[in-house]
């Protein structure tokens, strides 16, 4: 098992592919409570990792969803796997890492400025919607191109983190990069409607709960 580096360096995407491609056999972090821009952006990072004939995988995240499952089964870790190198993804301190995980991080992909550089290196771009962008970078670098698969991946990322880009981040350069996911054929339309257009029953019931328990005051307004 890796254990922490203090260099506590920082990098830029061509830096961190440069790190990434002189190494191999790599566990790749997801934060606790995994949202989708951690999941989708570690799964693509893994997938962009495989094709270069690197050993890549997630971590084993308990807390992973059965929606996030059906987009990332195949990158997730077998018990008991045995790793050189340790990639944080979309993760801004040690207090994030996911339940279990004992150690640290080599490398850590972020975009939140409130990240701790707790990594041995750190690529933050604090001024990305999602971490997915960054990601996004670092496999141009890598290999050139992103793929479907990874497309739809960065795609959950990034529109899951800009909420359907409806959300006060969501600027010029979030459109321009879903534009390029969509182009490299995410899977937009099937994103949207699962994660933004669907619903339980459960989720239903309790939504109608509180409209239809809810009072007006100040003559309606």
């Amino acid at each position: 098992m890796t254990t922490m580096n203090q260099m506590n360096s920082q990098m830029n995407s061509k830096e961190c592919a440069a790190e990434l491609a002189a190494h191999n056999h790599y566990i790749i972090l997801t934060h606790r409570n995994p949202d989708g821009d951690t999941v989708g952006s570690a799964a693509a990072l893994c997938s962009a990792l495989r094709r270069m004939g690197k050993t890549a995988w997630l971590y084993r995240n308990e807390q992973y969803t059965e929606k996030q499952l059906r987009f990332i089964g195949t990158y997730v870790a077998p018990k008991d796997l045995v790793y050189d190198h340790v990639i944080a993804v979309d993760i801004a301190s040690e207090g994030q890492l996911p339940k279990g995980y004992e150690g640290g991080a080599d490398w850590c992909i972020d975009h939140h400025p409130s990240n701790t550089f707790y990594a041995g290196s750190t690529l933050l771009q604090a001024d990305k919607a999602a971490c997915a962008q960054i990601v996004l970078q670092v496999i141009r670098e890598l290999t050139g191109s992103v793929t479907p698969t990874e497309a739809t991946l960065l795609y959950i990322g990034l529109s899951t983190d800009c909420g359907c880009f409806q959300y006060g981040n969501t600027n010029a350069k979030a459109f321009r990069d879903a534009a390029e996911l969509v182009d490299a054929g995410a899977e937009n339309y099937k994103i949207n409607e699962l994660f933004f257009r669907k619903i339980t029953r459960a989720r239903m019931k309790l939504e109608g709960m509180v409209y239809s328990g809810m009072q007006y005051f100040f003559d309606g307004r």
